[in-house]
Formats: C-alpha cells, sequence, structure tokens
C-alpha cells in the first residue's frame, strides 16, 4: 500500500515542479539582471533546507503507520491493534508538528510557516479525537476507518497541511532550491 503511495507521489512531484517552474519563468521579467540566480533571501533558504530533511525523517513513520492499519482495520475490530495504530498516528501528528515549530523562517516566509504550524497542530487534535473514537469502537474494516476518518474531518485537515507544504515548496523552487518537502504523502 505504501509503495503504491510513493510511487504515485514520487511521480507525481516532478511534473508538479516542472510546472511550477514553467509558470514561474513565464511571469518573469525579461531585463531582470538577477535570473538565472536564487531568488530567496538566504535566512529563508536556511529555513527550507532544514525543513525538508525535519519533515522526511518524519515522514519516514508513514510506512509504519500504513502497516499498523493494516493490521487494525483489515479482519475485523481489534480494539488492542486499533489502539497501537491511535497512538503511532497521534505520536507521528506530534512529532510532525514538534520538527515544523522547531524552525522559525526570518524573512518573507513566515506567513506560510504559520500555515504549515496551524495545519499541523489540527493535524494533532484530529489524532487524538480519532485516538479517542477507535477506543470506543474500533472500526471492522478499512472502509469503515475511512468513513471515520472522514466524518473527524481528516480529509480537509489533510488537505490544509498538504496546500501549507505546497506553498512553502513552490517558494523552495521558485527560489532556485532543490529540495524535497514530502507534500504529497
Amino acid at each position: 500500500m505504501t509503495s503504491v503511495k510513493t510511487s504515485a507521489a514520487s511521480a507525481l512531484l516532478p511534473a508538479l515542479l516542472i510546472l511550477a517552474a514553467f509558470a514561474i519563468t513565464g511571469c518573469g521579467d525579461d531585463d531582470d539582471a538577477s535570473e538565472g540566480s536564487p531568488t530567496i533571501a538566504a535566512t529563508d533558504a536556511a529555513y527550507l533546507e532544514a525543513l525538508a530533511p525535519a519533515l522526511q525523517a518524519v515522514n519516514a513513520q508513514l510506512d509504519g503507520l500504513d502497516e499498523l492499519r493494516t493490521d487494525a482495520f483489515d479482519d475485523g475490530p481489534d480494539a488492542a491493534a486499533a489502539d497501537a495504530y491511535g497512538l503511532a498516528y497521534e505520536t507521528f501528528a506530534s512529532d510532525r508538528l514538534a520538527a515544523i515549530e522547531a524552525l522559525t523562517p526570518e524573512e518573507d516566509l513566515t506567513d506560510e510557516h504559520a500555515a504549515l504550524v496551524s495545519a499541523a497542530g489540527d493535524g494533532v487534535l484530529l489524532a487524538q479525537e480519532l485516538r479517542t473514537e477507535l477506543g470506543k469502537s474500533p472500526p471492522a474494516s478499512d472502509a469503515e476507518f475511512l468513513d471515520l476518518f472522514g466524518r473527524l474531518d481528516g480529509a480537509t485537515i489533510g488537505g490544509r497541511y498538504h496546500d501549507a507544504c505546497t506553498a512553502l515548496q513552490s517558494s523552495a523552487t521558485s527560489g532556485g532550491l532543490s529540495i524535497d518537502l514530502q507534500c504529497l504523502l
């Protein structure tokens, strides 16, 4: 399951980055003397270059989450397996928020950073609510789990995180940085 998500994300990311780069270069001024050089402040570049490995390290937990989810929701209700998944998901969400909050941009990316912190914080609240619900009545199937995740507004919160992360990725790409924030995960 993870390899399909990772493969899809890996396949889409280069195309999105090429489209973003094409759109950005199409909007430039031909008389710009700084053409070809990075257009991002050094402090923001340092922030983005620190954010990428921090998010990648946290995202390494996703493989284990997929395995726990399969164990918990593929063979009927399993309270212990559901709790193990809920705890792991909550840990992932908390670790992601901590990794993001540990960094602070000093220049033009403060709004984008604040949006990422807000979305990641809502992800922690979602994880806590999910764990509580899993403790009350574990789903008997992955479809029931996805229904619960949807009722808790998981897709909306995930979308907000993706949008905030993608805004930072676009800033990095347009600034000439070759980094991967893994926003598609």
